[in-house]
């Protein structure tokens, strides 16, 4: 039976993979920053009770040392992904030291604890398609240049040159995933889709008469987490260590997923939807962003399920519904119907 060891299991990314990789017989570890006490609450929200009976949660952070040694050797993992640290680009400007210390010296860690286990670990370390900063070409690959433009960036293209020295010069497996845009009706209220999903469901509701963004223009490729999260852990079943991006290959405007989310349920956004310039905010606004999955698709047999449509709807039903997030947070949940109207 493997053991697979967790950086940020109550988040998106953490709690798909743990409920994926319980279903194919691992055991699973998960590092966990408060008192457990204190995150019962979001453990029993997010995992059934037979679930929490077969993840062992450790309390450890990525900014001591002591205790990520401790969890990692009590964890004596197979396996290593790795989601935890700062993920919101927009904060990484007001807290650049804390963006740095727990992505960049923090995944430094994590790679020296495994480094010193006595078994070999394959590490999974998850980057983001900030690294590329306004793209030089169309769509993205793992050899297109980089020029980060955020303190999140930055630190994440920092990661991705630290896993490349220690796969050549110290032999690790480690994998650095560039990833784009992936949502869910797990997405945190401080992400645009969750935002989106979340007003659309209000306004059909009545509750709220309004949508207020930014701008409609930015444009993104989205693809859906639940997805994703199996490509993460066909990463490190293949034969050799190496870089992948996973995304969807086309870039939408943030137009389109609105439109998209209020489609189902039968509205149409132009009536809904106001655009403040000023709520923009310091972070550049990139345009061609895209990425290439053709690496994970020909080396990984990778394949996503998910059409964008599928996961916007989703997440729209998810928040009519008032889902429960152990319902949210189940990888193999029933994919809606496109088309699949509120009235």
């Amino acid at each position: 039976m493997k053991s697979a060891f967790i950086t940020g299991i109550l988040g998106q990314d953490g709690t798909y993979l743990a409920r994926w990789l319980l279903r194919r017989g691992y055991r699973v570890h998960g590092l966990v920053r408060g008192e457990l006490r204190q995150e019962r609450a979001r453990i029993e929200a997010r995992f059934s009770a037979a679930d929490r009976r077969m993840i062992r949660f450790h309390r450890g952070s990525l900014d001591d040392s002591a205790s990520l040694n401790r969890a990692f050797t009590a964890a004596a993992p197979d396996e290593v992904y790795h989601f935890a640290g700062v993920s919101d680009s927009r904060r990484s400007f007001v807290v650049p030291e804390e963006t740095f210390e727990s992505i960049t010296l923090g995944s430094v860690r994590l790679l020296e604890a495994g480094r010193r286990s006595k078994r070999p670990v394959r590490f999974f370390l998850a980057s983001s398609c900030e690294v590329f900063g306004t793209p030089v070409e169309s769509p993205q690959t793992e050899q297109t240049p980089r020029e980060p433009l955020t303190p999140y960036g930055i630190a994440k293209d920092a990661v991705d040159r630290l896993a490349r020295l220690y796969r050549e010069q110290y032999g690790q497996f480690i994998v650095s995933g560039v990833l784009y845009n992936h949502e869910s009706p797990l997405r945190p209220g401080n992400y645009l889709s969750a935002r989106v999903a979340q007003a659309v469901a209000a306004i059909k509701k009545g509750t709220q008469r309004e949508l207020r963004l930014g701008t409609l223009d930015a444009q993104r490729d989205w693809s859906d987490a639940r997805d994703f999260v199996r490509g993460f852990h066909l990463a490190l079943q293949a034969r050799k260590p190496a870089d992948y991006i996973f995304a969807s290959g086309r870039s939408r405007t943030v137009a389109e997923l609105v439109k998209c989310a209020f489609e189902t349920v039968g509205l149409d956004y132009r009536r809904y939807v106001r655009v403040e310039p000023d709520r923009i905010g310091a972070v550049p606004v990139s345009a061609g962003l895209s990425g290439s999955a053709a690496r994970a698709r020909r080396l990984l047999k990778w394949k996503p399920e998910w059409s964008f449509e599928e996961t916007i709807a989703d997440m729209v039903h998810a928040e009519l519904e008032e889902r429960s997030f152990q319902e949210r947070s189940d990888p193999a949940f029933r994919r809606p119907s496109v088309g699949r109207r509120v009235r």
